[in-house]
């Protein structure tokens, strides 16, 4: 698997540099989508699905491709 490093603004993982995966051209992918997963402790039976997290790519700086964090219209509304 080949891989670049690339950095994430905003939303819950700003700041992180995390290899990211590449296509067979060696193109890094357009949409990272990052889920939020974690232990589960409560009353209910079910645990709540996990939440989607959205990263754009908008640059490239260093070698390092540059996602930024896209708010779902919901987030934007609170």
């Amino acid at each position: 698997m080949a891989a670049v490093e690339a950095w994430f603004r905003g939303g819950p993982v700003d700041g992180r540099l995390m290899p990211v995966e590449v296509a067979a051209d060696g193109s890094p992918p357009a949409v990272v989508k990052l889920l939020q997963t974690g232990s589960y402790v409560g009353v209910s039976d079910v645990a709540a699905p996990a939440v989607e997290h959205v990263y754009a790519l908008v640059d490239r700086v260093d070698d390092v491709e540059v996602y930024q964090y896209q708010q779902l219209v919901s987030e934007a509304a609170d």
